[in-house]
């Protein structure tokens, strides 16, 4: 298709989706396959990035793009702009910190599953198995993909062409995913050593520091029994939770809502946002705790 046809073609699509006020699925779904890439590729500003995400979300063939995160966005707020799960986006960028930083560069995309990025030469029934143990299905991916442009046939083996994009359905990897505690603003403070802010001395902090508004709701990060809940020096109103794993603790509370022995569900609420205990301001400490050592973690390893 010559470069003329092209545009011609681009500028017919956009404007054909940009008349629906709303961008109906209706509309879209009237929009060819070859419509929607060069509304991606070429739109050069004619399309806002809202549009060009729903032309994404609402589009029935897997498109995948690199996206630069703002400050404003996290992984979950991500998927849900370009219609799949975070986890599915965690396991394809292999994110093993879920946190995401303001400027990372993430591949994004519309369906649910993962996104191999061939490397050419690829074997198809090799890539398959290795997708297999990730929950993939051969006849799903078979039938999600166009074999006749990401495949070619080599020494009579069927291999993947430089750069194909295969898409896997459902696939995923597993990763200690908790809930998050509480909805909080930013992290003020991170795990490891920093200048305490009351104490005014370096000292090593064992989790971490939650902004959110005096009174927020905070919730169990998973299933478990209550193992303390009351005061606890410098943590004031503290909540520790025992899991299958892992054992949480919940800082700085205003209130307590649970006692020791009871038995929490995910995300049921034990407590209030505090600034109870050495505090500066309201926020939730949270740590995790490894029961098989009872060694410190990360949060950053567990929270998504």
């Amino acid at each position: 298709m010559k470069m003329k046809n092209k545009m011609r073609l681009l500028t017919a699509a956009a404007f054909s989706v940009v008349g629906f006020a709303a961008f109906g699925q209706a509309s879209l779904s009237k929009l060819p396959r070859v419509e929607e890439a060069l509304l991606l590729d070429r739109s050069d500003g004619l399309l806002t990035e809202e549009q060009v995400r729903t032309v994404i979300r609402n589009a029935k063939t897997l498109i995948v793009k690199s996206h630069e995160v703002r400050s404003s966005e996290w992984l979950e707020k991500l998927a849900t702009y370009y219609g799949t799960y975070g986890n599915y986006l965690r396991s394809t960028n292999n994110l093993e910190d879920p946190i995401l930083r303001a400027r990372q560069k993430v591949i994004v995309y519309n369906q649910n599953g993962m996104v191999h990025f061939a490397h050419g030469g690829e074997p198809v029934e090799q890539v398959i198995k290795i997708y297999e143990r990730l929950g993939g299905r051969k006849g799903q991916i078979l039938a999600a993909n166009s074999w006749d442009e990401i495949s070619e046939m080599r020494k009579g083996v069927l291999t993947l062409k430089e750069g194909a994009k295969l898409w896997v359905p459902y696939a995923q990897k597993s990763f200690p995913v908790l809930f998050r505690p509480v909805a909080w603003s930013r992290i003020s403070s991170g795990f490891g050593f920093r200048r305490h802010p009351k104490l005014k001395y370096k000292r090593f902090h064992d989790g971490f520091d939650l902004v959110a508004p005096y009174g927020a709701s905070v919730r169990a990060s998973e299933a478990g029994v209550v193992t303390f809940a009351g005061w606890e020096g410098g943590y004031g109103n503290l909540v520790e939770i025992r899991h299958k794993n892992t054992t949480t603790r919940y800082g700085h509370l205003s209130k307590i809502k649970v006692l020791v022995g009871d038995k929490v569900g995910r995300k049921e609420i034990i407590g209030n946002v505090g600034s109870t205990g050495l505090s500066t301001g309201p926020h939730l400490h949270f740590e995790v705790r490894r029961n098989s050592d009872g060694k410190l973690q990360n949060p950053r390893k567990y929270l998504f």
